[in-house]
């Protein structure tokens, strides 16, 4: 059956704290705030994710507790997918994401972003889109990274029910 999910996260700049983005680091001089790494690109991967496989958040699968507290998020993608295939029989179609910032160029990421999200998520790099856009200063721009994802998926639902 095919399922659509919706993903979003979004965390403030914050002195002294690394950027990861999508599992790139960037050389930047503030950082996300956030529990974990704040990489709000897995972030809204993992929503997306269980979005589409009728599960709770990510917050609720990994709350703000001490297990999680400055986690690697690329661990807590890699822990929800391999989840997700052993309850749901999860394929990944496709992956669309847009950044939303204008502190982070993202044309000069996106591809690293693709490459590592191909590998978690054993799909082909064609199978992920990443978008930057720079908010046109109407938004959080360089307050804060915004992110925004959808996935399309093949997940097996025995008896139809989720």
């Amino acid at each position: 059956m095919y399922r659509v999910g919706m993903g979003y996260d979004i965390h403030p700049l914050e002195k002294g704290r690394k950027l990861v983005l999508g599992g790139v680091t960037v050389e930047k001089e503030m950082g996300l705030s956030g529990h974990s790494d704040g990489d709000a690109v897995m972030h809204a991967v993992i929503d997306s994710l269980l979005g589409a496989c009728g599960m709770d958040s990510i917050g609720e699968l990994f709350p703000e507790t001490d297990e999680y507290r400055n986690a690697d998020s690329s661990v807590l993608l890699k822990s929800a997918f391999s989840l997700l295939k052993d309850r749901k029989n999860l394929k990944i179609i496709n992956i669309d994401i847009i950044v939303i910032t204008s502190y982070v160029k993202i044309s000069e990421i996106k591809n690293s972003i693709k490459n590592n999200l191909s590998e978690i998520l054993k799909t082909e790099t064609a199978q992920i889109n990443v978008k930057g856009k720079s908010g046109n200063s109407l938004g959080i721009g360089d307050r804060g990274i915004e992110v925004m994802c959808t996935v399309l998926a093949d997940i097996d639902v025995p008896g139809g029910n989720l």
